[in-house]
């Protein structure tokens, strides 16, 4: 088996594993996972726990004192495993773990979420599959992150764990003009003291002037996350996301565009919630015709939500969806080798970045065939 198909059926399945007591389950991005290498030069970010995983054909145990990947009992190939960062064993000066600032999402990036909370969370505009506050719940983490801890945090984790970009998440604040403000003091403080690319995630601002505001802060990366194309979908899956409307991302991702450049601005396009699979597959032509990177990734459920006991899609759906993404990608000459920071950069909760490369790949076969070929 390829690393590649691994990395999706991994993905799907999840991974048993000898002790995920201390996994984070809750807050946003890759939770109820963990980072692996897969040897000698993939990496992914896999699902360990949640009802799905203990029925999956998978489990992590040790060869000689060495992690490695089974099916059933068959080992298949060694791992590494990313421990906790450094910088996790470290206080802020106002006496703050670390680790409740920011993670390590990935070896290289740096990631946090700025407002813990959201506005959507308490009434029928919350996201089904969303566990942002969670996380605050088990006093995991802080509800807002200031600038000067996140300074020191990132300074710290750049300089013990060699971190190399950053993404910064957020809840939707009540009031998201005085939200935005402060995203913007943020990153122009962060950026003025680590130098390091940023990737911002928001929700369409009101207005699309703060895109120029958030670029003259230091923002290099935009994130703009529908979730989904399926119209039914989007009103009862991510109902407040509905009530701002298509036409809004469309106009923002745009915008966005327009002012970060094709392919620095992103947007999460989640399978397995019950969407059309033409739906997945227009959006991301929809996305690449824009210039918009559409991060797909699979569904995972997180215990606490409206759709925990939902389990993720087939690997098999997976693949195709990759696929027919990863050729439109080629066609529109882009893809997630452009990402400068954040999820794209990473790319661990993903899987389409292998198929790119996949494609790139035949696309370049291709072309050398066709050259061989005697003109008479």
């Amino acid at each position: 088996m390829d690393s590649r198909t691994l990395k999706v059926e991994l993905q799907s399945y999840g991974l048993r594993i000898p002790d995920s007591k201390n996994i984070r389950r809750g807050g946003a991005g890759p939770t109820g996972g963990i980072h692996l290498r897969i040897l000698p030069d993939t990496d992914a970010n896999v699902p360990v726990v949640g009802d799905f995983v203990k029925s999956s054909p998978y489990h992590l145990d040790k060869i000689n004192g060495e992690d490695w990947i089974f099916r059933d009992e068959v080992a298949l190939v060694q791992v590494e495993l990313m421990g906790n960062g450094r910088f996790y064993d470290h206080k802020t000066s106002s006496g703050i773990p670390m680790q409740k600032i920011g993670l390590l999402h990935c070896p290289t990036t740096f990631a946090t979420t700025l407002l813990q909370t959201c506005d959507f969370w308490n009434d029928e505009r919350r996201c089904q599959f969303c566990g942002i506050e969670l996380t605050l719940k088990d006093r995991s983490t802080v509800g807002f992150k200031n600038a000067k801890a996140l300074v020191e945090t990132i300074q710290l984790a750049k300089e013990l764990d060699g971190i190399s970009n950053i993404v910064f998440t957020s809840g939707v604040a009540p009031d998201e003009e005085k939200a935005l403000e402060k995203y913007a003091e943020i990153c122009s403080e962060v950026k003025e003291h680590t130098g390091l690319p940023i990737q911002l995630q928001i929700v369409p601002p009101e207005d699309l002037g703060w895109l120029e505001r958030l670029k003259s802060s230091g923002v290099d990366a935009l994130g703009v996350h529908i979730e989904t194309f399926d119209p039914e979908i989007f009103e009862k899956i991510t109902p407040g996301k509905a009530m701002i409307g298509l036409d809004r991302y469309i106009e923002t991702w745009r915008e966005g565009v327009r002012i970060f450049g094709r392919w620095a601005v992103s947007t999460y396009i989640l399978v397995g919630l019950g969407e059309r699979l033409e739906t997945v597959i227009d959006g991301a032509e929809i996305c690449a015709e824009i210039g918009v990177y559409p991060f797909i990734v699979p569904f995972r459920p997180i215990a606490g939500t409206p759709m925990e006991n939902v389990k993720p899609p087939k690997a098999e759906v997976m693949e195709y969806v990759y696929s027919e993404a990863a050729k439109i990608l080629s066609r529109y000459d882009g893809g997630s080798k452009s990402g400068v920071a954040g999820c794209v950069s990473c790319g661990e909760c993903s899987v389409l970045p292998d198929f790119e490369m996949l494609h790139e790949s035949k696309t370049v076969k291709l072309k050398k065939f066709i050259k061989s070929i005697p003109v008479n």
